[in-house]
């Protein structure tokens, strides 16, 4: 056979091909497209643009789409017949940001009724307290209402132990920090509950309001009186179950000022200690009865 004659086989043998795919293609849009239409609909009420966390709800605020029933939850508001429930959400108070397109739950607003927007925000059995926090303590602004911190205490411990040091009982240690509270959430920054505007979300302030336990609560008042507390802010990605969080090595649940300044280990006469370096290449996790360590490869 003549080398044109199979060059133009092949070719009709792909363009019948394509035809083909682009046919089963076109075949399985339209009947999943008959299948949506054919599958029971109901109006559900999501949000209409983005919702600022304690805005007043306006009626512009909600719109009603159109779900298919299976996908529908208890939790969902739901329009069914001439019932108009989204009358009964407007002038409530949002208790936290909503996306546009963002499925309505009753639980994401609330009716203040001589409560204040705080009060409204905050979770069953939790509590407000706020921090006093600088520049620095507050990392430069940079934290938000929503952002998620741990809470550092920073204090000069001499006036507890310097009878125990003189005695040679206990080590010559001053300073030392320790986080008092892990993964607590900023409510606001002074008065401002929302970050001014996306293009400028740092936020300097003298204080930082952040939801806690009843317990948690004392926790903090008693370390602000012990010494100076910071924020440390958590990354917005999460730890997986079950994977501990990354650490140097040797880290104990506090650090002192012998451990952080080899000038000072050199004073004591202790052997000179590397600064804590992150982990870099493979590595190796080993748990030891809840303790997880890793290792170089």
């Amino acid at each position: 056979m003549r080398p044109i004659a199979v060059l133009m086989v092949v070719v009709a043998a792909l363009a019948a091909g394509m035809a083909a795919f682009l046919a089963k293609r076109w075949v399985d849009a339209e009947s999943n497209r008959q299948a949506q239409m054919g599958a029971p609909m109901v109006e559900v009420l999501v949000a209409a643009r983005e919702i600022p966390v304690g805005s007043v709800l306006q009626a512009a605020d909600l719109r009603y789409d159109r779900w298919p029933t299976a996908a529908v939850t208890p939790r969902l508001v739901v329009r069914h017949g001439n019932d108009d429930p989204k009358l009964k959400h407007i002038g409530l108070v949002a208790r936290r940001a909503l996306g546009e397109g963002e499925p309505f739950s009753a639980t994401a607003a609330f009716r203040q009724d001589g409560s204040g927007v705080m009060a409204g925000m905050l979770g069953p059995g939790m509590r407000a307290v706020s921090i006093s926090i600088t520049n620095a303590s507050g990392v430069s602004g940079f934290i938000t209402p929503g952002d998620r911190v741990d809470v550092v205490l920073a204090a000069d411990f001499s006036k507890t132990d310097s009878a125990d040091v003189a005695k040679g009982s206990a080590p010559m240690a001053r300073f030392a920090a320790e986080t008092v509270l892990e993964d607590v959430r900023v409510l606001a920054i002074d008065q401002q509950i929302v970050a001014k505007n996306k293009d400028s979300a740092a936020m300097t302030g003298k204080t930082a309001t952040v939801e806690v336990t009843a317990k948690q609560a004392e926790v903090l008042v008693t370390a602000g009186m012990m010494g100076q507390l910071s924020l440390v802010l958590r990354s917005v990605v999460r730890v997986p179950d079950g994977q501990a969080e990354p650490a140097p090595l040797g880290r104990e649940e506090f650090t002192t000022d012998v451990e952080a300044s080899r000038a000072l280990q050199s004073v004591r006469g202790e052997a000179r200690k590397p600064p804590p370096r992150a982990e870099s290449g493979p590595s190796i996790r080993v748990n030891r009865a809840g303790s997880v360590s890793s290792k170089g490869m």
